[in-house]
């Protein structure tokens, strides 16, 4: 039999937005820059050393199908029910089948272990997750499955449907005549897209591998991942890629452009290429660059993102654009997630904050007046006391709020007191899950001062040692 140069289904790694670790980091490259390969037997022992996502559906006529056909949620979850489990020892994701459902709502989870008998645990629910197994596949379709007397996977095609919820597959084999076996669908997969029928300009409902400083590797179902650059996941500036995008997220994406080694490129824009006749052009924002920020304007929401909110503005002479409306610019006090405010299609005004017309980008507000009594805009925060001082010297700051990517802190210095952000990436070394478990309001924390935007009253901290 000829074996599948494929990627293994193993466990699928929990969505967050956070900065990818570096295991994660070195996967993605190769992933990117080296094919795939497949093991055969896996241990539990060698998964606690791989990071293995669920590769899922997205049948012929679904991206969706093919990209989570052997995986998903369901939140009914049932005796019997093939599950990834948080594994206590090591937290880290791993099959299993759900062996109990108990009275105080966790699972009894019993392990799916190549190196010895089965182990148990009882789990929260929000530590189980239901595998959705993908049961409709056609007569005729190209298929991989697990060939039942060596437990690899080979390329075949379904011949019959049997009445025991099994498929009849015949195997692709040059070595020898064509052979056929009964598979079960959880041994199924479609076989992924060839670089060849990858076409510029096709749209695929995608899932995020893995996230990076300059962009992510997104599986579109091909034969290996596509880069979905920073500057290309929005026709806005994106200052920071994890307040935009996360591991697992399911993203819409076309194809930018494809290399000759073998490798595409992705955009979330429709009509972004990587021909720069194809790139799409910047918005004329010219009937905006006068514009009043006192004046308020008619805007409908185009679509929303965890840091903000995109709004097309349309003026009474008919010129319209879209233009950004930060969280922090959505309404007076803390916005804890953007979707809880707006969404697509909502009809909102808002003020003209700022205009580049050259890079066609425009910043909008929906807040109005502010302090002061009589409804004068809040003029950004002084920083210029904090402008000299070295990224070396460590500060007293007490953290104000808390936020899903960070924590403002309050910093004095020179007399003069002001709020900083520590993204969760700067709070300590290594990965953190939640900034709630490392940080309170209230709390006293020594920071460094990483950079100052004096213009727009913005100050980076960093809770780490300078050069980590």
């Amino acid at each position: 039999m000829r074996q599948v140069m494929r990627s293994v289904p193993g466990r699928r790694v929990r969505a967050s937005l956070r900065p990818v670790r570096p295991l994660p980091f070195l996967l993605a490259l190769v992933c990117f820059f080296a094919p795939a390969f497949v093991p055969g037997s896996i241990s539990r022992s060698f998964l606690r050393q791989r990071k293995f996502e669920l590769h899922g559906p997205s049948g012929p006529g679904s991206r969706d199908v093919r990209l989570w056909a052997r995986g998903g949620e369901d939140e009914a979850v049932a005796v019997g029910d093939p599950v990834e489990g948080l594994y206590p020892d090591d937290e880290q994701w791993y099959p299993g089948v759900v062996d109990k459902v108990n009275d105080d709502g966790t699972y009894t989870v019993k392990w799916d272990d190549a190196d010895g008998g089965p182990e148990s645990h009882n789990l929260a629910a929000e530590s189980v997750k239901k595998i959705i197994i993908y049961k409709d596949y056609k007569v005729g379709e190209a298929v991989e499955a697990v060939f039942p007397d060596d437990g690899l996977w080979y390329t075949g095609e379904v011949t019959k449907l049997n009445d025991d919820g099994t498929f009849t597959v015949k195997w692709d084999d040059p070595d020898g005549g064509p052979e056929s076996s009964e598979v079960q669908p959880q041994d199924m997969k479609y076989p992924p897209i060839p670089f060849e029928q990858l076409e510029v300009g096709q749209k695929y409902t995608a899932t995020v591998r893995s996230v990076l400083d300059f962009g992510a590797f997104v599986d579109i179902g091909a034969e290996s991942d596509g880069l979905l650059h920073i500057s290309r996941m929005s026709s806005e500036r994106i200052d920071n890629v994890y307040d935009f995008v996360q591991e697992g997220q399911q993203v819409e994406v076309w194809i930018s452009g494809k290399r000759d080694d073998g490798k595409f490129g992705l955009t979330m824009v429709e009509g972004m290429t990587d021909d720069a006749g194809g790139r799409r052009a910047p918005a004329d924002l010219t009937p905006f660059q006068d514009l009043s920020p006192d004046e308020w304007q008619k805007g409908v929401v185009s679509r929303t993102a965890p840091f903000g909110a995109f709004v097309t503005v349309t003026l009474e002479g008919g010129a319209s654009a879209d233009g950004l409306v930060h969280v922090s610019q959505i309404k007076d006090g803390f916005v804890d997630n953007v979707d809880d405010e707006l969404s697509a299609g909502q009809e909102v005004q808002v003020r003209v904050q700022s205009v580049d017309v050259d890079a066609g980008r425009m910043s909008l507000s929906m807040r109005s007046g502010f302090g002061g009594g009589g409804g004068g805009f809040r003029e950004p925060a002084d920083l210029s006391a904090f402008e000299a001082i070295s990224s070396d010297e460590w500060l007293t700051g007490k953290v104000a709020r808390l936020a899903p990517f960070g924590a403002f802190v309050t910093v004095t210095a020179n007399d003069a007191s002001a709020d900083g952000l520590v993204h969760i990436t700067q709070i300590r070394d290594g990965f953190v899950e939640s900034v709630e478990d490392e940080l309170s309001e209230g709390q006293e924390v020594q920071v460094r001062i990483e950079s100052v935007d004096a213009d727009n009253g913005k100050m980076s901290l960093s809770m780490k040692p300078a050069g980590f």
